[in-house]
């Protein structure tokens, strides 16, 4: 008897739908990528500031029963980046607010506050995870022709594309929209009444709304990075460098203006400056998704620079992806 049969032998494992195709290329590469001890540290922390932002939020609540809480929240809230916003938004508030009062500032401190966590360490930790997460997926793949088995199976490359922005995705979504949905959560079981629930019902679809800008630009662009390279480091590399270069470049564009304008008593606006710097676009857009226009004049430039950003990323993504199958 031969020891080897090399005849045909049919799959005997379990099927999978053609419309799971991409679902199981994404939960594979979620099963992988979280098995690194940094990444899980990583998302341990985005839950962390939670027990930092829930203390505003419980002073807040409290201030309606004990004046005393109600200053202690406009002291919190003053340590915070960008608190003109906030008072712009919510007017002139008077020192001892009446319940009234309380409902009609209630959604603008309770914006104020989710867009606050999201911009700061929320925003921070992102960079982190996407460095860790995106630059292996797609260049590991070119670089151990890891492809020709997947396009071997009848695999079209959006479904391999679809599939790796969901493993990026996913991470995103558990350290940026999660910390804030439960957030809010924390901000109804603090606040006197479910009624609360009815004035501010529009801050969770404002809170995906949020992590969508966030998630979709910034995953693409990171794995057209992976893909132009078939070394991960390198990936890593000029994912961090943009984030650096476009802090630093934005940083001294508008050090020297902003403190002429400081000496001037008026309000500065960095006008296409804002451009040079990721971060500041994606806080621009998110800024005025959550009702904080702090450069109105740049939504619309800043809406569309992320909007270019992920459509060039997409195609140079369907370009890499298809260049080991035309060689």
């Amino acid at each position: 008897m031969p020891i080897h049969n090399p005849a045909y032998r049919p799959w005997s494992g379990t099927g999978v739908s053609e419309s799971l195709r991409s679902w199981t290329i994404c939960t594979t590469g979620i099963r992988r990528t979280a098995k690194s001890a940094w990444l899980k540290r990583l998302m341990l922390a985005a839950f962390l500031p939670l027990l930092f932002f829930a203390v505003p939020f419980f002073l807040f609540e409290q201030s309606e029963r004990d004046p005393r809480m109600w200053r202690s929240f406009v002291g919190f809230v003053r340590a915070f980046d960008r608190t003109s916003i906030l008072s712009t938004k919510l007017g002139n508030v008077p020192i001892n607010p009446t319940a009234e009062e309380f409902r009609e500032i209630r959604h603008g401190a309770w914006s104020f506050l989710l867009l606050t966590m999201l911009r700061n360490p929320q925003a921070f930790l992102m960079v982190l995870v996407v460095g860790i997460v995106a630059p292996p997926l797609i260049s590991q793949d070119l670089r151990t022709r890891a492809y020709l088995i997947y396009f071997s199976r009848p695999i079209t490359r959006l479904e391999y594309i679809f599939g790796k922005v969901g493993v990026v995705a996913f991470f995103l979504v558990v350290i940026s929209a999660s910390p804030a949905l439960v957030l809010y959560l924390v901000g109804l079981l603090l606040s006197p009444s479910l009624g609360v629930a009815f004035e501010t019902w529009d801050l969770p679809l404002r809170i995906l709304l949020g992590t969508a800008t966030l998630v979709i630009p910034t995953t693409l662009l990171a794995l057209a990075i992976s893909s132009l390279t078939l070394e991960s480091r390198y990936a890593a590399f000029a994912w961090f460098a943009i984030w650096i270069i476009g802090h630093v470049t934005y940083t001294a564009l508008t050090m020297i203006p902003a403190i002429e304008s400081e000496r001037q008593q008026a309000t500065y606006q960095p006008g296409w400056r804002l451009l040079t710097s990721p971060y500041q676009v994606l806080g621009n857009v998110q800024s005025y998704i959550f009702g904080f226009a702090e450069n109105p004049s740049m939504v619309t430039s800043s809406f569309l620079m992320l909007v270019a950003v992920s459509l060039v990323s997409l195609a140079i993504l369907f370009r890499r992806v298809n260049a080991p199958m035309r060689a």
